[in-house]
């Protein structure tokens, strides 16, 4: 059975009101399936993932590219899921 692997971003981060702005997370890898989210940290507030892409170097660090819009503003985290095992 697949195991589940979950992480949050070590601290939230601030955007204001009527933006949209790039966040990066170094995170993930080639080996297994991985899912990724943006969720409002804080009441009365929203976020739009407009654009998500990954990269990687030749030091194979994956980084996860969020290109996120908000109307309201506030504070933000992001989520990764990893799926281990078949």
């Amino acid at each position: 059975m697949p195991e589940l692997k979950h992480y949050w971003t070590d601290n939230s981060v601030y955007q204001q009101a009527g933006t949209t702005l790039q966040w990066d997370w170094v995170k993930g890898e080639n080996e297994h399936y991985w899912g990724f989210s943006v969720r409002p940290w804080q009441f009365n507030s929203d976020t739009e993932i407009v654009r998500q892409f990954t990269t990687t170097d030749n030091g194979r660090a994956w980084t996860e590219h969020f290109v996120v819009r908000t109307t309201r503003g506030g504070l933000m985290r992001f989520s990764a899921i990893k799926v281990v095992g078949s």
